[in-house]
């Protein structure tokens, strides 16, 4: 009965050592993720988009909760940014978006669908899908340990939309 006791002292730790007491803390852990996020739709997706002709149409990102249980305990961000049709090759531009990704440090994933390629750094993924009707762009991170107070509050913040530049 004792060692049981010891488990789940140990497994309490390690759960509530995921997020801060400190709310300014769990933030900047978030805003960090969200930077780190948007920059990489500066830099990589810019350097793999360009030259392919594709239009951009639409772009957003938003946070949503994640954790165990029924209550909140971290944030996912997520980005996704549509572009229109090409004319160019599908196994074209899925060499372009992986190249850019090894370029920048991504490790890269072919997955059995020729369509798509997809890329992990720092605890994100990032994933192209191209198809005749346009192209999906998708940037999602690890859950970032929050209070749950902290992890509604981003939730609640809805969709921001993205411009390109």
């Amino acid at each position: 009965m004792r060692g049981w006791a010891v488990v789940a002292g140990l497994t309490l730790a390690a759960c509530l050592s995921g997020c801060s007491d400190d709310p300014a803390t769990d933030q900047e852990d978030v805003d960090a993720v969200e930077a780190r996020a948007l920059a990489a739709v500066d830099g990589v997706v810019h350097d793999a988009m360009d030259g392919t002709g594709l239009e951009f149409v639409s772009g957003r990102h938003r946070f949503v909760t994640c954790g165990d249980g029924q209550a909140a305990g971290g944030v996912i961000h997520r980005v996704s940014l549509n572009f229109g049709p090409s004319d160019e090759p599908v196994e074209d531009l899925v060499d372009a978006a992986a190249s850019a990704m090894e370029a920048d440090g991504w490790t890269v994933k072919r997955v059995e669908n020729p369509a798509i390629v997809e890329g992990a750094k720092d605890g994100d993924d990032l994933r192209f899908q191209f198809g005749p009707a346009g192209t999906q762009v998708s940037i999602g991170s690890s859950c970032v340990d929050t209070s749950n107070d902290v992890a509604n509050d981003y939730q609640d913040q809805g969709y921001t939309d993205l411009t390109w530049k």
